[in-house]
Formats: structure tokens, C-alpha cells, sequence
């Protein structure tokens, strides 16, 4: 990574890229302040572009033909839901829904009209060095706040409990971030494991290992299982493309002892998994299990388009009652999964057009052209954490992922990585 990643940089794109990794801080902290900093970001961006006379939607700058469909791909699903917004009977839903999309659409055209190649791989690197960075200290407060509340006489059962953690996120989100930045350093560990930066590397590990500390307390199943299917594929990468055997087996060895190890030390997370593991026929003990049977008995009969992004709540509520999920009604519960979700909402045709936005790029990243390991695992996680929550219905979910995907696409440039 460059020492500084602004120099070089003309003062406009200095401008746009401090905005950039406020974003990326203000994501961290809170999703609130991400939304100003979006807005700032959207201007900063624009004024740029404006100012350097980069405007061009027939020859984005830095950006190849497969970028650009990639690109297009998020525009193209943002507006599916714009769409939707227009035909749904309840227009205000349809167009909040529409509003929490509104990023997949601003974003992407911003690259693809604006000039990004300024945006090199070590700049999109440090900007996920910030990110982590900033998540980390959010951890240390959490622990200072927890740490605090015993001090008080506030009972340990009650300050352990992290599902939403000591600042309040939604764990399921919480633990995308966290897992993109797991994965993200993974990729940095191998890249410096050759060059005995020793310092480094004990430096990437300790925020490795507090990472994952992190992920084990707020207890999201969903995001132990995204990150350990991204680990199964970071193996299967090492083994059969890398052919690093004695790093792969020690990589599991790892992974085994740092399993066993949270299994006596928070062993109410795998407890968790029961709840998943023993359902039978006459009873559902997991909630989402239950919002999943619900979501596809709904989908009957509108499978091809949906019912619309501002009409298909009744129709879930109504699957809902006849279950007997009362429960579900009483908090506005959706299905806890946004492909199922996307079915309900926009249909098949919507559900192939959010594939195509997920897929396109991993299918680039893991080409032999570009190979990119840190977009193909980041996207691995994104499409696994999509199964078991409806990532892209909360601001928290759509900020995140849009800022990610751009991100990740302009990291999709061959010259500049082999073996990133």
C-alpha cells in the first residue's frame, strides 16, 4: 500500500477520496452518518468531475468493458425496483423501498460517467485498511461500554448479550462488516506471508483474531456461516490454484483449534445452531425457518413478477396467519432472506436480475485474466449473508453492499491483479 494515498492526486480527487474514507468510517460507526456522508461524497464526486471536465457516458475513464457491465448491472437492479415503485398499488412503500435501492443507482453511474482511475488497487486497499481500522475501534467501545456497565452493577448476563452490540446495530449486519473485513485481511496476510514483514503480519493477525472475537459475541450464526464458507473456498484456493498444501493444512489446523477454542468460551453461539439443526416436522424453533416456509407459500401464483415492491407485505402477513406466526405480525417481520424476498417483491425476473448484479463481478474476479481473491471472497460472504437475512431492506444493508460492490469492481482491472 502506498504511505500516502493522496499524493498524486489532483486536489478534486483529494477532496473526493477524503470523503471516500469517511464513508467508509462513517459505515463503521453508524449507518446514520453514513447516509451524510454519501450525500457528501455524491457531491464531492460530481463537483470533480465538473471541475475537471471527466463527464463521459461513452467513455467512462479507467474502466473496461467487463467493469462496465458490472457497473451497469447494480444501475439495472436499482431500477427495477424504481419500476415497481410506479406500479405498486401502495405507492409510499413502493417508493421507501425504492429509496433504500437508490444507492445501487447513484453510485455505480457516478463511476461509470465520472473518471475513477484514480482509484488504483493500493487506494480501494487502504480504503478497506480504514474500514477495519474503524471497526476496531468500534469493538474497543463496545468492550469499554460493556466493561462500564459492569462496573456499575449491571448484570453479566445482560452486558454479554451483544445481538445488537453496545452501539445498537442489527448483529446480521454488523457481521457482513466484520466478515468483509476478516476476508480482506486474509488477503493481505498471504500477499506478505513471503516477504518476512514480521511486524506486519503480528499486526494483521491481532486484528484478525479481534475481528473474529467480535463476530463470536454478537452471536450472528448467519455471519459465521457466510465467513466459514469464504474460508472453504479460501482453502479450496490454496490447495488447487496456489498449490500451497502446507499453508492450507495449517490455515485448517487454525481454524479447527480457534473453533474448539470459542466453543468453551462462548458456547451459547453454537447453541444457536441447534435451534436449526433438530426442527421436525410438528415444531419450528427458529424463527427463520419458519419466515422461509412463509415467504415461498406466498410467492404462489406470482412467481414470474411478484406482487410489487409496495404490495407484497399483505400477502406475507396473510402466509403469516395461516402458519399461526403471530409473532411475525406483531414485530413486521419479512423473510429473513433476500432472495426469497426479491421473488415476493419483483418476481423471477427480478430474482435473475439481483443474481446477475451479485454474480457478474465474482464471475470476473475469479477469471483467469483478473483473478481477484479479496472480490471473489467479498462477494462469497454478500451472497451467503443474502440467504439469511434481507440484506438490501435496511439502509444499513444497502449502503454498506453498494459502497463494497463499486469498490470491488474497480479493483477488476487485469493489469494491476495478479493474485490480489
Amino acid at each position: 500500500m502506498t504511505h500516502n494515498p493522496f499524493k498524486g492526486l489532483r486536489w478534486q480527487e483529494q477532496l473526493t477520496y477524503a470523503t471516500l474514507c469517511l464513508t467508509v468510517v462513517s459505515l463503521a460507526l453508524s449507518w446514520r452518518i453514513g447516509i451524510i456522508a454519501l450525500c457528501l461524497l455524491t457531491s464531492a464526486s460530481i463537483l470533480k468531475d465538473i471541475s475537471t471536465k471527466s463527464f463521459s457516458f461513452t467513455r467512462p475513464k479507467g474502466l473496461d468493458k467487463t467493469q462496465k457491465i458490472c457497473l451497469w448491472a447494480m444501475v439495472i437492479y436499482g431500477l427495477l425496483y424504481v419500476t415497481s415503485a410506479i406500479i405498486s398499488e401502495n405507492h409510499a412503500e413502493g417508493w421507501f423501498k425504492a429509496s433504500l435501492k437508490a444507492w445501487f443507482i447513484l453510485l455505480p453511474l457516478l463511476c461509470l460517467v465520472g473518471d475513477t482511475a484514480y482509484l488504483t488497487k493500493e487506494r480501494i486497499h487502504a480504503l478497506l485498511q480504514i474500514f477495519t481500522a474503524a471497526l476496531i475501534v468500534r469493538f474497543v467501545i463496545c468492550l469499554a461500554i460493556s466493561l462500564t456497565q459492569l462496573a456499575q452493577g449491571v448484570p453479566f448476563e445482560t452486558v454479554k448479550d451483544w445481538q445488537s452490540d453496545p452501539l445498537g446495530m442489527h448483529h446480521n449486519y454488523l457481521a457482513l462488516y466484520i466478515d468483509i473485513a476478516i476476508v480482506f485481511l486474509y488477503t493481505k496476510l498471504i500477499n506478505t506471508l513471503n516477504k518476512r514483514n514480521y511486524r506486519m503480519q503480528i499486526l494483521q493477525l491481532v486484528a484478525f483474531l479481534a475481528l473474529l472475537s467480535y463476530l463470536f459475541l454478537i452471536s450472528s450464526r448467519s455471519g459465521i456461516v457466510a465467513l466459514a464458507i469464504a474460508f472453504a473456498a479460501a482453502i479450496i484456493h490454496l490447495l488447487f490454484f496456489r498449490k500451497q498444501y502446507k499453508l492450507a493444512f495449517t490455515f485448517i489446523f487454525l481454524a479447527t483449534a480457534l473453533s474448539a477454542s470459542a466453543y468453551f468460551i462462548v458456547p451459547s453461539v453454537f447453541d444457536r445452531f441447534v435451534a436449526l439443526a433438530t426442527w421436525t416436522d410438528n415444531y419450528y424453533p427458529d424463527d427463520r425457518v419458519i419466515a422461509w416456509e412463509c415467504g415461498v407459500q406466498a410467492s404462489h401464483g406470482h412467481l414470474l413478477w411478484g406482487y410489487g415492491s409496495g404490495d407484497y407485505m399483505p400477502h406475507l402477513v396473510e402466509a403469516f396467519d395461516q402458519r399461526g406466526y403471530k409473532r411475525a405480525i406483531d414485530i413486521g417481520y419479512n423473510t429473513h432472506n433476500e432472495y426469497i424476498e426479491t421473488v415476493l417483491q419483483t418476481g423471477l425476473f427480478g430474482l435473475t436480475v439481483l443474481a446477475i448484479m451479485l454474480f457478474s463481478p465474482f464471475a470476473a474476479a475469479i477469471s483467469k485474466k483478473r483473478h481477484n481473491l479479496l472480490a471473489a471472497l467479498a462477494i462469497i460472504v454478500i451472497a451467503c449473508m443474502c440467504v439469511f437475512e434481507a440484506m438490501l431492506n435496511r439502509q444499513m444493508g444497502t449502503q454498506f453492499i453498494a459502497v463494497v460492490y463499486c469498490m470491488l469492481i474497480l479493483l477488476l482491472r487485469p493489469s494491476q491483479n495478479a493474485g490480489s
